[in-house]
């Protein structure tokens, strides 16, 4: 059997180094365009259905426990989506059960999708591109179709409404929103080179924030022309299995036999010495060694001893890296207040799923402008001019007091989210759709100027480490521990002061400024240029 470091490199060389033959037609080639050509679908799809299922959520809540708002209206399940009764969104029992779906959805799907993403993910390595685009896709299709059939039978169901959960655990147990987002970036890998990826993730990104701008918009639409909700569902659902169809039968799987037979070579031989590893363990001990693979990126963050710029100088323990990701952990905290936001609008200004779904396009196309144009022109201003390097002698005097490093480098991201929490505080004292509107079209910033430091904080190096540990961050602050925060406080406050979820992001926001304020600069000015690589790989946007 090949040692491991064999069949890496095995699966490298397997991977580089393939002549293209100009004589194979266009349609047989390997290309990222196979898979970003239907991006659009699945971002589209997963946009279109965002606001609507606040809708769903509030009709079969007020259907169960408050049907005297439907008198008159001689409304079935299936008639309640079509016209919910506007005092149902403002009614404070039907908001707490809204609240508790909303929490208890996200918690689902963060913590199954978790536990689940990196074993598709690897299945994919062994098994090909496209079944991971397959399981993907066919978990998002099912969750949908349980919103459609929870709303033709949930009336006569045990349970009820609550069977709507099925979805967001069918979703998590077949990898989610995360399992997509590998599927994509591994079909991007496999098929482009070194030379010409940071430009083809560009542009998938430009596609991915489109389709998220888009399908709102067009649920917004369609639903003032059908005036159903449910029918949202439909085009999802339309979508995906359009969406599955392509996978099926036109796209090209980018990993050759010999790459998968490698790669299930590889993880059989770690299999076998995973088994070899845990034979005498008690259950804890191989309990532990299950959820290793998963806490083990954290170990990255850790604030490590390094020497000062003078060589008498004693080690000390570097904790800006820690910090910074500690403070991105907690925006990515924040940033799970959406669905809530969409409560609250339907309770407060009385939005339905159509206004919701305009404002959720302006949040993204927003972001998607920042992301693309307004970060990477701040980067070129912000980078300083390239200067002569000085060859130091022993004799050198080691420079005392101030350091070199720009300002500005720490000072944006502060600036930043310094505004997004100054947006907060307008909404809690002035709250109104203008108000919430230029939330959600400046306060896209914040997040991504904190990584960006983080980047160039590292330098480029080892940031795949840093980004793996950021992912793990991402699933727990952002879809376990948000969701429980936000919805136990809206479900205490919501009948006296629903706009408490802006409180809280407020708090969020403003320990995450603090926490930035520990420590010095982020990034020295030497490490500053990077930044453009790190926009153009889509590193912060991916994030």
């Amino acid at each position: 059997m090949p040692h491991p470091d064999e069949l890496t490199r095995l699966l490298q060389d397997g991977r580089e180094g393939r002549p293209e033959h100009t004589e194979v037609p266009w349609w047989k080639k390997q290309s990222p365009w196979w898979a970003m050509a239907v991006l659009p679908l699945c971002t589209m799809a997963v946009g279109i259905i965002v606001a609507p299922r606040i809708e769903v959520y509030t009709s079969l809540a007020c259907l169960a426990h408050r049907p005297d708002l439907y008198e008159g209206t001689m409304a079935t399940t299936w008639d309640t989506i079509k016209s919910v009764p506007p005092l149902c969104a403002s009614d404070p029992k039907v908001m707490k059960v809204v609240a508790k779906l909303i929490t208890a959805e996200n918690t689902i799907v963060g913590v199954s999708s978790s536990l689940t993403t990196g074993l598709w993910s690897s299945l994919s390595d062994r098994t090909g591109r496209r079944t991971l685009f397959y399981i993907a896709t066919f978990g998002a299709l099912c969750g949908n179709a349980v919103f459609i059939l929870v709303n033709y039978f949930g009336k006569s169901l045990p349970g009820g409404y609550w069977w709507l959960l099925l979805a967001p655990l069918l979703e998590g147990l077949l990898g989610g929103m995360a399992a997509s987002v590998v599927a994509f970036a591994s079909y991007v890998s496999d098929t482009t080179t070194e030379q010409t990826r940071s430009r083809t993730l560009s542009i998938k990104y430009g596609i991915h924030w489109t389709g998220v701008s888009l399908g709102p918009l067009l649920g917004s639409l369609a639903l003032r022309v059908t005036g159903d909700i449910v029918s949202l569902f439909y085009i999802a659902v339309a979508l995906q299995a359009t969406l599955l169809l392509y996978v099926k039968f036109i796209m090209l799987e980018p990993l050759s036999e010999e790459r998968q037979g490698l790669a299930r070579a590889n993880w059989k031989l770690y299999r076998d010495q995973g088994k070899q590893a845990t034979e005498g363990q008690g259950w804890l001990g191989k309990l532990w060694s299950s959820f290793l693979p998963i806490v083990r990126p954290l170990s990255v963050i850790l604030p490590v001893k390094k020497r000062g710029s003078s060589p008498s100088s004693k080690p000390r323990r570097d904790w800006n890296l820690f910090l910074a990701v500690t403070s991105i952990a907690l925006m990515y905290m924040a940033a799970g207040d959406l669905l809530y936001k969409f409560q609250y609008t339907a309770a407060v200004f009385g939005w339905t799923a159509e206004e919701n779904g305009y404002f959720l396009s302006m949040l993204s196309a927003s972001r998607g402008l920042y992301l693309m144009i307004i970060l990477p022109l701040i980067i070129k201003l912000l980078k300083p001019p390239t200067r002569e390097v000085e060859i130091r002698v022993e004799s050198d005097v080691e420079p005392s007091g101030n350091s070199s490093h720009p300002p500005s480098t720490s000072t944006w991201p502060r600036i930043s989210l310094s505004l997004e929490a100054l947006l907060y505080v307008v909404m809690v004292l002035v709250p109104s759709p203008a108000s919430l509107y230029l939330l959600g079209s400046l306060g896209a910033c914040g997040n991504r100027s904190v990584i960006l430091s983080l980047y160039m904080h590292q330098g480029g190096l080892e940031i795949g480490a840093v980004f793996g540990a950021l992912g793990v961050l991402a699933n727990v602050f952002g879809q376990v521990l948000s969701p429980v925060l936000y919805g136990s406080v809206y479900v205490a406050t919501l009948a006296v002061f629903p706009g408490s979820i802006f409180v809280i992001s407020m708090l969020v926001i403003g320990s995450a400024i603090f926490i930035l304020f520990l420590h010095g600069t982020l990034a020295p000015d030497s490490e500053l240029q990077v930044g453009e690589e790190a926009c153009s790989t889509g590193i912060i946007a991916d994030t």
